[in-house]
């Protein structure tokens, strides 16, 4: 196997936020970001939209981060299991509580003596509220912590943290007792939920033994209303302990699993809490939402207030897609001074047109190009260390990454049948061009303009061709869209097996 002079591994293994081991020091700020970073501090709501592989996580991973600074609580969520598909708003107030009552737990676990900024009645009802959404993830959070603190303890640091709870957290992470609720709570110096000293106001009518047992529905059920009112005593109790604003960051809905990728079941499943201005309005605190552009359409029509909650759209310049690759390349550098560069490792010019063209204004899908260069001059059999790609490797690689593109990923809505799609996607190749008109389909083919028409409608309604603005009537011109299939034409390849 080859190696690139001067890089530590392989660059482009890894695609996605998730997988990254160090985020920040690969990940080239968008021109908006600074502009988002302020708004959402400020308590103004906004919809991160774009196309899958634009960085719409990265973003939201990096604001995330970013946030903590500067007295500002970031909220993170990613699951969305047990909400419904419609009628939802209480789930996603729910999911919301959930998150910050967490967050404040971390806080106070990290920090047990912020707990005497409290007054007495918000530790009452911060008792109670870890009884309502204490979850499993809030006790996986909880050991990860302890495991952390107790090895920094055998390291002789921030002795503080354990004068009263070094038996406690010894004992969970040792598995001697369950981590529970109570547990956390206890951790942090929290009274206990009892009914002689339940809080007054909100939870007045809900009884201690009925809290411990209650379902995230038995919660909702008690109406958005209520859980409203939970959030802004738990902004309040946030504010006591120095924050000055929350935000809520909610990425990665459109690939929750029951909505299956579908435009209009997304669009549905965010629609009641898109449209709730009184959680918009609450005061300190800001919504964060990432979604596709196909979508932000949809509820625009369906009248979310897009000039009340502003839309921010992801989009990259070629110029930015080779910022973005220099700097991981960069990272990957042992000697940084002299790190390698797209420019470096793709000599001529047209060559990295090409590449940077093809990854069609996405990252992930300039990484996933490059990660098929790399493999194709480490194939098997090769040897040795080089400094730039082969002409030979390019060429090959560039073909076999537009033939084994995932199309169907960059579709507005799920495609139902791939195999049909991929047979649509095939007959415009055997077009051998990028644009044509009605009369050469029907040529091509050997069919009637009927049937022409007809093949026309279904590659437009699928987003494989378009017409084009500066033609019309019997003489319209259509455009294949992609311009990786308008590669593959250039290079001879009529199909996609």
């Amino acid at each position: 196997m080859c190696k690139i002079q001067n890089i530590s591994d392989n660059p482009f293994a890894r695609f996605s936020a998730e997988e990254e081991e160090d985020l920040r020091s690969i990940f080239l700020k968008p021109r908006y970001y600074d502009a988002l970073k302020s708004n959402a501090r400020q308590g103004n709501s906004r919809i991160l939209v774009g196309q899958r592989g634009l960085g719409k996580s990265a973003t939201i991973h990096m604001l995330f981060e970013d946030l903590k600074a500067n007295k500002t609580l970031p909220l993170l969520i990613t699951r969305y299991e047990g909400i419904p598909l419609t009628n939802n708003k209480g789930y996603f107030l729910y999911k919301i509580l959930q998150s910050l009552t967490k967050r404040i737990a971390e806080h106070l676990y990290k920090s047990p003596k912020e707990a005497k900024k409290l007054s007495k009645e918000q530790k009452k009802s911060l008792g109670r509220l870890f009884e309502l959404f204490y979850d499993e993830e809030v006790a996986e959070d909880y050991l990860k912590e302890a495991k952390s603190i107790r090895a920094k303890k055998r390291a002789n640091r921030i002795r503080s943290l354990f004068n009263r709870n070094l038996r406690l957290i010894n004992s969970v992470v040792n598995g001697a007792i369950k981590i529970t609720s109570s547990v956390i709570r206890e951790s942090m110096g929290i009274p206990e939920a009892d009914a002689e000293s339940a809080p007054s106001g909100i939870f007045e009518e809900m009884k201690l033994n009925e809290i411990k047992s209650m379902s995230m529905k038995d919660v909702v059920d008690k109406g958005n209303d209520k859980l409203l009112a939970f959030i802004k005593l738990e902004i309040g109790i946030a504010s006591d302990m120095g924050y000055d604003s929350i935000v809520v960051l909610f990425d990665k809905i459109d690939e929750f699993s029951d909505v299956n990728s579908d435009i209009n079941k997304v669009a549905d499943f965010t629609l009641p809490i898109l449209t709730d201005t009184d959680l918009l309005y609450t005061s300190k605190l800001s919504i964060v939402f990432s979604l596709w552009s196909e979508v932000k359409r949809t509820l625009n029509n369906r009248g979310v207030r897009f000039d009340k909650f502003q839309d921010i759209d992801i989009s990259w310049r070629e110029e930015e897609l080779e910022q973005i690759i220099d700097k991981r390349l960069q990272f990957y550098s042992i000697n940084k001074q002299m790190s390698v560069t797209l420019k470096s490792l793709v000599p001529f010019d047209n060559d990295r047109k090409a590449i940077l063209n093809l990854a069609g204004g996405s990252p992930r899908s300039l990484i996933s190009l490059m990660s098929r260069l790399y493999d194709e001059e480490s194939g098997e059999g090769v040897e040795g260390i080089i400094s730039s790609f082969a002409p030979a490797t390019i060429a090959k690689g560039l073909v076999e990454f537009c033939k084994r593109f995932d199309y169907e990923s960059q579709q507005p809505s799920k495609v139902s049948d791939k195999n049909n799609y991929y047979n649509w996607l095939n007959k415009v190749l055997m077009m051998k061009k990028p644009y044509f008109t009605l009369a050469e389909i029907a040529n091509v083919f050997s069919v009637k303009n009927t049937t022409a028409q007809k093949y026309i409608s279904e590659m437009v309604k699928m987003g494989i061709i378009s017409p084009d603005i500066e033609s019309s009537g019997e003489d319209t011109m259509y455009r294949t869209v992609d311009p990786r299939i308008c590669y593959l034409m250039t290079r001879g390849v009529t199909s996609l097996s």
